[in-house]
Parts: structure tokens; sequence; C-alpha cells
């Protein structure tokens, strides 16, 4: 994503509107009023006659319309506001500005420092120039320059050009098509491809890839800037809503003269990702490397997906935002559909007496959507990033969105309080119809809220086991001195499985043998010599001996470890265990049926408190290379644990489940999870294969946005421990 100097994905800043001054202006035009000699004039050859007013000193550009432009370029002239608009008047008598326009921009001129003695800005007072609050907002909304790309970028289109002209990002849009079309009927292995993304080691290749990823967007923009003749002199990253992005200011771009060309600019870095995710695709499709496919189908995510929810959603001001304000010419889009949005909400929410703002009549319809769509959609993704962080970053997380209320709730509040309050000493605003109509918005939200369905579904990981599984483990230590068997062999009960080796037992066992045969001898010779009283004691001591001896051969048995039931072995160390010292309890392997087999699903303790909600409903199954289906939970545990389900499913091992080191050297969840388990039939027991990966897709019912909004929060509260 690049990133526009107010906040885009190439900092691409729209100009602003010079038309946009207060209602309230003087009435009298300054005599002296002399513009600053270093501004500069844009000419479009759109046919509106437009011309955008650049401040090279601050890079700023703005929209003036054509009588606007003839008022500064006389007043450049004369250093006079009513110099100025005479000679205006004198040059088109039916066509000039009025005396309160004349007015209105020269106020406008001088609060955007383009005059001569422009008072300097001064920092905000009261609550919006608190420290706290400027602390509050640095976190949702930051930027880091990094490097002036202009000489680079000059270097690369001086060799390179032809690599971001117009031709260029269409051969690039097509090789994405094509890649799409060679896919067809690939897709459900190609997704098999996500099994395991969020695992320690994907992580790191998503990290790469959009490092690289995001360095050829901006490149593009910024080469594609530079091409038409612009120049690019800040790259670096930035903060929005607590989303990292990389931008590259491309505010040059307004000084072209067609919005071809800055649409060019606009779409540059969109396309480039675009044309590697074809690539990517086809890499996939060719390649039988399963590694090389997984990293090509994380570029595939990156590079399509999440750049075109984010860069081409024009709600935000992104890519997409700019490119559709060149492609309608619509230069001031977003403040005019804010403009909007407050005279709707004020009007026809709050019932104020609000005058409509002034749209440009061939797009006002739309303008009026746009408006009130990109308002709706920031209140919804402001509340999603602060939840977001509430949930994920736990006490931190509640000290960030506590300060993102404040800042995007609690201080547009305040100042819409004020101005209830000056249109009420205005006499202009009436109390009880405010009053109705908050009471109706709010009860009409509230039940919304607890009226809309909400229906939900989220997937858990799953293993596929024996049912029941018989778990060998060893009775006793010792050194594994043979293997008799193999992964995946065929077994009956009683059957060698393994051999260990305790030189301590077999001695042990020999020295009770022979004490037991030494007191044999001693009941010999007493009852040879007729004492019974002494042999009495002999023969206790042999049969105190002759029970350690059976105990004792009993260990030595176990040393071989056998079959305990008819069925398959499945073991992962079988062929390295050989020679190894193991310790007692150690599970070796796991024997069951083939035809007998079930499901083990780890869930979330938030979900399996709702298990009411869902534990009836049929879970949809899903696992790599067999159709899916649906089954229901036979039994759910009723305590959580912080003992892993299965290795398997751990993300170390290529699963999903996040672990760390325990105090005994083993590892354990980072969070308690409960065990839920599913049956499976004799047919798909024996199509899957014990150890295989599954993954559940639960379906949560009958639940409205106030109820999960609810257990968000008793959520939220319950990992607090408050």
């Amino acid at each position: 994503m690049s990133f526009s100097k107010p906040g885009e994905f190439h900092t691409q800043s729209a100009p602003q509107d010079a038309t946009s001054g207060d209602d309230d202006a003087p009435q009298e035009l300054p005599a002296h009023f002399p513009l600053r000699d270093d501004l500069q004039f844009h000419h479009r050859n759109d046919g509106s006659g437009r011309v955008v007013l650049e401040d090279p000193a601050a890079g700023k550009f703005f929209r003036i319309g054509p009588n606007e432009y003839a008022f500064i370029r006389f007043l450049l002239e004369t250093q006079s506001a009513a110099k100025a608009l005479h000679r205006c008047q004198d040059a088109a008598p039916d066509n000039c500005l009025t005396t309160d326009h004349a007015t209105q921009l020269c106020k406008w001129l001088a609060g955007n420092g383009l005059t001569q003695s422009a008072p300097q800005p001064q920092a905000p007072s009261g609550i919006a120039g608190s420290p706290v609050l400027r602390a509050v907002s640095a976190v949702f909304f930051w930027k880091l320059p990094l490097v002036d790309p202009d000489r680079y970028l000059a270097k690369l289109v001086g060799t390179a050009g032809w690599l971001f002209s117009a031709r260029a990002m269409v051969v690039g849009l097509l090789v994405f098509a094509a890649a799409l079309v060679a896919m067809t009927g690939h897709w459900d292995p190609f997704f098999d491809s996500y099994t395991n993304l969020f695992s320690a080691s994907r992580w790191i290749w998503l990290g790469i890839a959009w490092c690289v990823l995001k360095a050829v967007h901006e490149t593009a923009h910024g080469a594609t800037c530079k091409r038409y003749g612009g120049d690019v002199h800040e790259a670096g990253l930035a903060m929005i809503l607590l989303m990292p992005i990389a931008y590259v200011d491309v505010t040059s771009s307004w000084r072209f003269d067609s919005r071809w060309k800055r649409f060019h600019v606009t779409m540059a870095g969109i396309a480039a990702e675009l044309f590697l995710a074809g690539v990517a695709l086809f890499v996939w499709y060719w390649s039988t490397s399963l590694p090389v496919q997984q990293i090509a189908a994380e570029v595939v995510l990156l590079a399509s997906v999440s750049s075109l929810l984010f860069n081409l959603n024009p709600l935000l001001k992104f890519d997409g935002y700019f490119a559709l304000a060149d492609a309608t010419g619509v230069d001031n889009l977003y403040t005019y559909g804010q403009k909007y949005a407050r005279y709707f909400g004020g009007r026809y929410l709050l019932g104020l007496n609000a005058t409509a703002p002034q749209l440009p009549s061939r797009h006002a319809v739309w303008i009026k959507w746009y408006g009130c769509s990109a308002a709706a959609y920031r209140v919804v993704t402001v509340s999603g990033l602060l939840a977001g962080a509430a949930m994920l970053f736990e006490g931190a997380g509640i000290v960030v969105a506590i300060g993102g209320l404040g800042s995007f709730v609690v201080m547009p509040l305040i100042g819409l309080w004020k101005h209830l309050a000056n249109l009420y000493q205005n006499g202009t605003l009436n109390p009880v119809r405010l009053i109705t109509r908050v009471t109706l918005l709010v009860s009409a939200c509230s039940i919304g809220l607890w009226v809309t369905p909400a229906d939900w579904s989220w997937t858990a990981p799953a293993i596929v086991q024996y049912d029941p599984p018989a778990v060998v483990r060893t009775r006793s230590a010792g050194f594994v001195d043979h293997v008799h068997i193999q992964n995946g062999d065929s077994v009956q009960r009683g059957d060698a499985l393994v051999t260990l080796r305790n030189d301590e037992l077999t001695l042990r066992l020999m020295d009770l043998q022979k004490q037991v045969a030494q007191v044999e001898n001693e009941i010999l010779a007493a009852q040879w010599r007729g004492n019974s009283s002494e042999m009495g004691d002999a023969v206790t001591r042999r049969d105190g001996l002759a029970k350690q001896v059976i105990e004792q051969q009993e260990q030595v048995s176990s040393l071989t470890l056998r079959a305990t039931t008819d069925g398959k072995v499945v073991s992962r160390i079988l062929a390295v265990i050989e020679g190894t010292y193991v310790e007692e309890g150690e599970e070796i392997a796991v024997i069951g049926r083939e035809d007998s087999k079930r499901l083990k699903v780890s869930i979330s303790q938030q979900d399996a408190r709702q298990a009411n909600l869902w534990r009836d409903q049929p879970l949809r199954i899903v696992v790599a290379g067999h159709p899916s289906w649906n089954a229901r939970i036979e039994r759910l545990e009723t305590r959580a644990a912080l003992t892993p389900p299965d290795p398997s499913l751990l993300a170390m091992n290529g699963g999903s489940l996040t672990s760390v080191h325990a105090a005994d050297g083993e590892f354990e969840l980072c969070e308690p999870r409960v065990n839920a388990y599913l049956p499976l039939d004799p047919q798909r027991s024996r199509a899957l294969r014990t150890g295989q990966r599954a993954s559940v897709v639960i379906h949560s019912n009958h639940q409205t946005l106030g109820q999960r909004l609810t257990a968000a929060i008793g959520n939220a509260m319950f990992q607090l421990k408050f």
C-alpha cells in the first residue's frame, strides 16, 4: 500500500478547494494584499478551465476555478484585492467574482499561508491541543520518512522506463487474467496451501513477501510519476489506524495536465502487484514443490486479495479513492462527501436547520451516496480496529482502545456539543426536537443490535485419531535394543513391537534368583538338622523373595513392548529410536483399527463457553484432498488444558496452534483449549490416515449483534481477569 500526503497509499494529496472558506467572511477587501512570488499554476486540459495552484514551499496543491484564477492572477500583478476585483469586472463583467466571494478567497489565501504576510499557524489550544490527545493520535497516525528516492527513480526510468508505461500496465493485468483462467479447476488444492498459514515459519515468509511487494508497489508509483516528469522526494513507512503501510510521495502528479496521467500513477502500484500475483499463480500451477507452492500462495494473497480490499477501496483515501477522483474529474471528492455526510447527519438524524452544501451538479447524486457510505465505513472500520486492538493486545490494547475512543468518539462529541450550544444561544436550536431525535436514534440502534441476526462461523484445527486409540507406553526406562515393526505395519494382540534393554533390572532379577537359591539351601540344611524353627524362618524369607522375583520378572518382561490389540501401528519415532534411551511412561506408538477413527478438535475457551449455540449444529469437516462433509460433536470435554491435543497441530510442526516451552521442557499451548470429539464412519475412517490434519468449520446460530458484542466484552474482561 502506498499513501498520500493526507493519508493514502501513495502521497498524492488531493488539491484543496479554494471556495471552502467560512460563510461569515468580512465584507471589505484589503487594499494591500501581496501574494508570494513562488506560487505556480498548472492548467488542466480537460475543458473545465480549472487550474491547480502549487505551493512549492509546503508541497501543497489547491484546485481553483477559472474565476478564482483570474482574480489571483490580477492580484499578483496589482498586490491589491480591490484593484484585482476591479480588473476582473472590467475583463468579464458578466462572469466574475462577487465582492463576498473575493473576500472569502482572500481569507482562504491568507489562511493557507499563500500571502507574503501570512500569519504563522498556532498550536491548537484546549482539549484538542492537550499532550495526552496528541500522544494518543500519534499511536494511530504517524509517518516516518526514510529515503529520498528521486535520484534512484530517475536512473530506473532512464534504463527501464518502458516497464512503467501504460502498455506495460495493460500487459501486467492481462497476465493476471490469464493466470486466473489457467487456475480453473485447481482452486481447491490451491486454497489447501493456506492450511497452516498461521504457523511461525510461514509468518516469516509472509513478512518477507510483504516487504518485497510493497517495495515493488511504491517503486511503480514513483517511477510512473517520474516518467511523466514529476518529482518524488519522499518514501517511508506510516501507521494509519494501527495498520502499517508503506508510502511514496507523488503529490507532484497534480502538476500533470491530464487526469489520465494521474490515474496511471495511482493505479501503477496495484497493477504491478497484480502482475506479480499472476506470475505467482503460474509458479504454483507449474511447481511440484510444496514449499514453493506455499510461498507462491502467500504472494498471491498479499498481492491480490489484500491489495484489492485495501488499496482499491474508494471509501478509504488510498489508491482506489484517487483513481475514482481522477476518473470522474471530482478532485475534492472526499471533501464534498464529508461535507454532505455532516449535513445529512445534522439535518436528517439530529433535525438541525442545516444548509445543504454546494456539490458539482453533474455528480451530486453519487457524491451524496459516496459521502454517507464513506462515513459509515469509517465508523465500522474504526470500531473494528479498536475492538481488535483491545482483544489482541490485552492490557495494552485496552489502553489503546480507550485512547481511540477518546480521539474518535469523545472529542467529536465534545465538538458537536459546543456546536449545539452555540446554536442554542443563537436561538436556532429546538431542544425538544433534538432530544426526541437523539432518543429515537439511540433506541433504534439498540433495537437493531438486539434483533439483527449475527450468524457466525469460524474454523478449529483437528487431528484424525483411532477410536479408541491404544497407546503403547514404556512401563520401564531403558535403551531401545531392537525395533520389531515399522510404522504402518499391521499387528495382532501380543506381537512384540519394541525390545528395551535395562541391565540394572536384569541384574536385579539375577540377584533375587540367587538369593532364592541360597534360601532353598538353608531350608534343606535346617530340615536335615531337624530344626523346625530355623526352617520356618527360611521358608518365610523364600516366599518373600519369590514374590520379588515374580515382580522383577514382570518388569523385565515389560521391556518387550507388545501389541495390546489387533490393528495398525502408527508412530513417528519407530525409525529413529533404536539405540536411544526412553523414560518410563513415554509414548512409543498407537495401535488402532483402520475402520474405527475419530476427529479430535481443539476449541478455544471462548467458543467452548458458547457451545450451546453450536453444539447441536452440523459442523463442516474439511480435509485436504477429500470432499468436505458434515458431522456432529459426540463429546465435549468440560475442562480446558494447556496440553497440546496433538504435536502435529502446533505451529512449530506446521499446524496453527501457538505454543511455548513449559517448565518441564515440554511444549504447552499459549492459552487453555478444550477438546471435542467427532466420530467417523467406517468408510471415511479407511479413507483418512491417522495423524492427518483437518479443519472443522463451526457455525453459530440464533445470536444477535448485541449478544455477540456482550460476549466479546465479557471475554475481554475474562482475559484481563477483571
